[in-house]
């Protein structure tokens, strides 16, 4: 998975309490100025999932990859194992299987401490909050975004792939908050979600670009003709947008 040795190197390492994949692209150092991106795997995945994205995604020069392992344990069936940020029931996995709309208000037991546990290791790598990116994918990229809520200091941005609307009421408080710490410019997200996701309603997604833009974020979501997924084309917009947030 991590390949390309001449052009990054990666290493398995303990930060704040939780194992994770670092990669350090050609001339990056470890340093609190370091361009740094943390990104949340999905549910029944693992920190490994998404480490192949430092070699696809152009990055500004120099970037630091955080990709943790979430801390809970998932059968998979037979000997194989995945990880969760939060518990999943089997209700929850056939609502969604059959479309049911997701609740807005919903707060999963177990999310505030997933929360807490990635807001440690943000601690731990005391990177500067303007030099640091945090997003994820699905279960990840809810966990990303109430970190990105509750930082002290506001992120340079937050990525959202294949995500859904949570805690509402929180949320959108909070959003409004983290708008007005930013001012005169707009803190400025990344969202995407495929029109055809039988696992996260786009509908969802749509309604938590609608609050963000309300409460006064900057971005908008990208829609693709596709699933639960990270298409190539995400990754050039994406690519874009990183670029800019961090430069």
């Amino acid at each position: 998975m991590i390949s390309t040795m001449a052009r990054i190197k990666g290493q398995r390492r303990s930060i704040g309490g939780l194992d994770a994949i670092e990669i350090l692209a050609e001339g990056a150092v470890e340093s609190r100025e370091t361009p740094t991106i943390i990104l949340l795997h999905g549910f029944g995945a693992d920190m490994n999932d998404l480490a192949s994205l430092a070699e696809v995604i152009q990055a500004p020069a120099g970037t630091r990859w955080i990709f943790p392992n979430a801390p809970l344990t998932v059968p998979l069936g037979g000997h194989y194992e995945g990880r969760a940020w939060y518990p999943l029931s089997i209700s929850d996995l056939q609502k969604a299987a059959v479309g049911k709309p997701e609740d807005n208000t919903l707060i999963p037991k177990g999310f505030d401490r997933a929360t807490s546990e990635v807001l440690e290791l943000i601690s731990a790598l005391d990177v500067d909050p303007k030099k640091l990116v945090i997003g994820g994918f699905s279960q990840g990229a809810m966990v990303a975004t109430d970190v990105a809520l509750r930082l002290p200091q506001p992120s340079a941005g937050l990525v959202m792939l294949s995500s859904t609307f949570l805690n509402e009421v929180q949320w959108t408080q909070l959003a409004s908050v983290l708008a007005q710490k930013v001012l005169p410019r707009k803190f400025m997200f990344f969202q995407s979600h495929g029109s055809r996701d039988p696992v996260l309603s786009i509908n969802s997604a749509v309604r938590l670009e609608k609050m963000l833009l309300s409460a006064g974020w900057g971005g908008q979501l990208l829609r693709f003709s596709g699933g639960h997924e990270i298409p190539p084309e995400v990754l050039r917009q994406l690519s874009g947008y990183l670029r800019r947030v961090l430069s």
